[in-house]
């Protein structure tokens, strides 16, 4: 046999063995959550979803912006804010942190899309991300809810 065939079918038989190997990695999982704050201060968070129904995420805790910086204004359109939010888990199960590129528009409504970048207790292998609108509720100053979108793993 020369050393071509032997290699070729090493080759193959090492592909073969990789594709039929089940999937190790999971899907990521859906999860929706509403947060109601005064800006820039404390509030409460109610997560909801598969993600958390499979224990990836706690149902519930505190939340606060320990990071806002603004980066930008686009002509009176909007501004684009670079937040950052530590989510505290009510249960005790830990801490995870969401980075967010966010459109603040003049009548305090705001997009943004969020990614989990650092977790504590149970979540320090917390990856997710997502959407995120955010309303402030009529005849108020200062609040908002944020509802996310989006997916966990």
């Amino acid at each position: 046999m020369s050393k071509k065939f032997i290699f070729m079918t090493l080759f193959l038989a090492l592909a073969l063995a990789v594709s039929a190997s089940p999937a190790t990695a999971k899907a990521p999982l859906d999860v929706y959550i509403i947060s109601d704050k005064d800006i820039g201060g404390i509030g409460d968070f109610v997560a909801t979803g598969p993600a958390v129904d499979a224990g990836l995420v706690c149902p519930s805790g505190t939340e606060v912006d320990p990071e806002v910086i603004v980066r930008n204004t686009a002509g009176g359109r909007f501004t684009i804010l670079k937040i950052l939010k530590s989510f505290t888990c009510e249960d005790g199960s830990g801490t995870f942190d969401v980075r967010m590129t966010v459109k603040l528009f003049p009548d305090g409504t705001t997009t943004a899309n969020w990614k989990v970048v650092a977790g504590t207790g149970n979540y320090t292998a917390l990856r997710g991300h997502g959407t995120l609108v955010g309303t402030p509720p009529p005849n108020t100053t200062g609040e908002i809810i944020d509802e996310y979108f989006g997916k966990m793993k």
